[in-house]
């Protein structure tokens, strides 16, 4: 595992330190960051309710505006020479409404109150949805956002009944709004910069959208997916929501109210990096001050790891030098504290090591000569002094023992006990084969002491020797058997010498009876002496 240096551990220390900051710095801005969100959701919500109260008074205008053209006695006639120069003259003093035109009950268009557009070829509605309802229940009715082919917008028309004298509806009045005419109605209602209103229909379909004033059919039905547009216009309750904007491709921050009367929703959203750019500016400059507060952190921790690293330095290298033998290393650290107290005990210990060092020395060289001098007494030693392990394999002889073994060095002691049976032919004194447990060296080790053993052995070059062995186990400190030891004498020139002696005597004494009582010769007979 890799070591931490001092500069690294005290800058990781300070960074420790200043984490529960860091966190409680993320916690607040996190909590900021949700009131402030909330907020915003909130106001925006009442702004909604705002707009949404508005769109229904517009179309309510719409509506009791197309009532009045719908009770002028021209409509009746559903004459277009007498219409289409009549409704233009109209829309020139109503300059919110795009357009207004007349449909019979079947749809045909036979009235037409656009200046900019021609009244041919005459439009027909009779399959749209808003005319069938119209004429089914005699009652105005705000369509769908619808695509205004001819001029390649969205639009809304407010459909009103045209009735005959027996109130029953023989044509509509429809009065057009383009998307861009109603948008540019709110654009002066935004609370914050890029904040964008916008109205959708049953559908959830835009009828316009203050950030596109040019809004065409199809960028009208992007929002349809947004589920909080869906459950306003559903549950009749104000929404608020986070979604991405299908036309900016943002994150916006919206909020959703139905329109009274009406099964339309208004909504108001803003991009969330723009609404929530304060709080982030504030977090920006937060996490500043507590970089510049970790800088001024790290330059401390990195003062004192220079301040103590030094010292420590100083001791490693000293302790170094010791290890490598160097008597007094050299330690002067001046810092007033406890490393100035470690160097001091340092330099004393290094002094005590030193002399501890001489004294092992001075043990050590008496030892080697107690070692030298206690060889060189085993090594002459007549008698053969064999060292054992538990196991029973000679691990050690002096000289007397490699000449009676036959062998140039302790090397070739590594031999089994019956490998040492076979090979010298180990039998007792009587002669009988001598079995392993009976040798003298596994009886030291089986803690016998004994003296005067006696065994025969054959050398290496096949001469029959005699031995007598003494043997007792050796104990450590704690009275375990750690080593067999046995002393061999050989006693064979001794036995032989106490033979020829015996055999001399024997001799002698045999010759001192036939000096004191010769044998009678032949034909002698022996004279019985007398006194």
């Amino acid at each position: 595992m890799p070591r931490l240096r001092i500069h690294a551990k005290l800058l990781m220390a300070f960074t420790i330190v200043l984490l529960p900051v860091l966190v409680l710095l993320i916690a607040s801005f996190l909590s900021d960051l949700r009131r402030t969100q909330d907020a915003i959701q909130e106001a925006q919500s009442m702004t909604a309710r705002s707009v949404s109260v508005q769109i229904a008074e517009t179309f309510d205008n719409a509506i009791g505006f197309g009532w009045a053209v719908a009770q002028d006695p021209l409509m009746q006639t559903m004459e277009p020479r007498v219409l289409d120069p009549h409704l233009q003259e109209m829309v020139k003093h109503y300059p919110l409404y795009d357009s207004i035109a007349v449909y019979d009950v079947n749809g045909d268009n036979r009235g037409w109150g656009d200046p900019n557009q021609p009244a041919t070829p005459r439009l027909r509605i009779g399959d749209r949805k808003y005319f069938r309802q119209v004429m089914e229940t005699n009652a105005p009715v705000i369509s769908e956002a619808l695509e205004l082919k001819r001029l390649e917008h969205t639009g809304v028309v407010a459909c009103i009944p045209i009735r005959g004298p027996k109130g029953r509806p023989i044509g509509v009045v429809n009065i057009m709004i383009r998307s861009d005419q109603l948008a540019h109605r709110f654009v002066d209602a935004n609370l914050q910069p890029m904040q964008t209103i916008f109205l959708a229909d049953s559908n959830s379909r835009l009828a316009f959208h203050t950030g596109a004033s040019q809004l065409t059919y199809q960028q009208s039905g992007t929002f349809m997916h947004i589920d909080a547009i869906k459950k306003a216009l559903t549950d009749l309750s104000p929404q608020v929501a986070r979604f991405t904007s299908p036309l900016a491709g943002d994150e916006h921050l919206g909020a959703f109210a139905p329109v009274p009367r009406y099964p339309w929703a208004v909504g108001i959203s803003t991009p969330r990096d723009i609404a929530l750019a304060p709080l982030f500016s504030q977090l920006r400059l937060q996490l500043g001050a507590f970089a510049g507060i970790l800088l001024l952190n790290s330059l401390l921790a990195l003062w004192l790891a220079r301040s103590y690293a030094r010292p420590v330095q100083q001791l490693q290298a000293a302790a170094q030098a010791l290890a490598h033998g160097e008597r007094e290393p050299l330690v002067d650290i001046h810092t007033g504290d406890e490393l100035e107290e470690l160097g001091s005990t340092f330099r004393r210990m290094a002094a005590e090591v030193a002399r501890r060092e001489e004294e092992v020395k001075g043990l050590y060289k008496e030892a080697e000569q107690q070692a030298l001098q206690l060889a060189a007494i085993i090594a002459s030693v007549p008698d053969a002094i064999f060292l054992s392990s538990l196991d029973g394999r000679v691990i050690g002889t002096n000289p007397a023992g490699l000449r009676l073994l036959g062998i140039r060095g302790n090397a070739e002691l590594n031999m089994s006990l019956p490998e040492y049976l076979q090979r010298y032919d180990i039998r007792h004194l009587a002669g009988q084969p001598m079995e392993p447990e009976e040798l003298p060296i596994v009886r030291a080790l089986a803690g016998e002491t004994f003296t005067g053993a006696k065994m025969r052995l054959r050398s290496q070059d096949g001469r029959q020797l005699l031995l007598s062995s003494n043997g007792a186990p050796v104990r450590d400190a704690s009275g375990q058997t750690i080593l067999g030891l046995i002393v061999i004498r050989d006693i064979t020139s001794l036995r032989q010498q106490e033979a020829a002696a015996l055999q001399a005597s024997t001799k002698r004494m045999a010759q001192e009876q036939r000096t004191e009582h010769p044998e009678p010769g032949v034909g002698e007979y022996p004279v019985p002496r007398t006194g």
